[in-house]
């Protein structure tokens, strides 16, 4: 078992808990938004987290020795965690591109339930791995 490709994990679910932590800060200021390049970051961020974080996250599990790896229901969970994220990435990205349009109107309340989808979605999905990958690394995997 790679250990180093367990820290890189981690180093992803650093990033995505920032990522998760400024779109919070961005739902608590509503109806206010952050200047246009501060949303033009964010949403390459949610866009790098959910095409590259989530996709390699998936692989690391999937392809652990048989000893350490996780069994199917974890990663049809993961699975699942992740596709539900990556939609709401997808939405949430094109609504904060779509906010800061010249003369755009926003419908703050459908803002906030997307930032907090996300958000919510994403650190219950980094608690899901951490738990297995703490079990992955003393070996102790459940079937």
């Amino acid at each position: 078992m790679n250990i180093s490709a367990f820290d890189a994990l981690e180093d992803d679910h650093a990033v995505q808990r920032n990522l998760c932590h400024d779109l919070e800060t961005v739902a608590d200021g509503l109806p206010a938004l952050p200047r246009s390049e501060e949303i033009l970051r964010l949403c390459e961020a949610i866009q790098r987290v959910t095409v590259l974080h989530f996709s390699r996250a998936e692989r690391l599990f999937a392809g652990l020795p048989l000893a350490h790896r996780p069994g199917p229901a974890f990663l049809s969970a993961l699975h699942e965690m992740h596709q539900f994220d990556r939609m709401h990435g997808e939405d949430l990205a094109s609504e904060l591109c779509r906010s800061i349009e010249p003369g755009a109107e926003r419908d703050v309340g459908k803002l906030s339930y997307m930032l907090r989808c996300f958000f919510d979605g994403c650190r219950r999905a980094i608690a899901l791995k951490e738990s297995g990958i703490e079990i992955a690394r003393r070996g102790l995997m459940p079937g």
